[in-house]
């Protein structure tokens, strides 16, 4: 008998590019970077929405993971409140639980400090998963802030991963006790 794996999804939630990173279980099956449409706060949202929903309909997750937005009050932090708070409720809508972790708690989750810097936690990431490497060797600043969104993801996801599945229980165990 074949046991079901947690599906996970991950998202560094962002208004112009979102990183996410599929789980299943502890074993990374799927990421990348989606760039978001640009224009006006509705634009954006129903973007947004549509990203979201594509994602959970085709991951199917259990769970959806994401940063929770911590800047200050500025135009642009109105904005990534306004779709964290959009992805939150499109979650909750397909029926999926929802965790949020705050930058330090992952910083600190992953690399034991927090403090560490974005390019830290993605060098600490790409040790557990090698097939990343590639996405911090770029010489242009652009492609590498691009890319930063893809590895904040998987930390994300290694974060909840971390602080919620007992190595000591099965996954399948873990799941019917929620």
């Amino acid at each position: 008998m074949r046991k079901n794996k947690i599906k996970i999804l991950a998202i560094d939630p962002g208004t112009k590019h979102m990183g996410f990173a599929a789980f299943e279980g502890t074993e990374l099956v799927d990421y990348g970077v989606k760039t978001i449409r640009q224009g006006s706060e509705v634009i954006i949202l129903d973007h947004i929405e549509e990203i979201i929903s594509r994602l959970i309909k085709e991951k199917k997750p259990d769970y959806f993971v994401l940063e929770r937005n911590s800047f200050s009050q500025i135009k642009q932090n109105f904005r990534l409140t306004m779709a964290i708070s959009k992805m939150k409720h499109i979650a909750k809508k397909f029926g999926v639980l929802v965790y949020e972790y705050d930058p330090r708690t992952i910083r600190k989750e992953i690399c034991n400090d927090g403090n560490a810097s974005k390019i830290r936690v993605a060098q600490t990431i790409v040790i557990s998963f090698d097939e990343l490497k590639v996405y911090l060797q770029s010489d242009k600043v652009w492609v590498l802030r691009y890319n930063l969104n893809l590895l904040d993801a998987v930390a994300i996801g290694m974060t909840f991963i971390r602080k919620n599945i007992s190595s000591t229980r099965s996954l399948r165990n873990w799941l019917l006790a929620r």
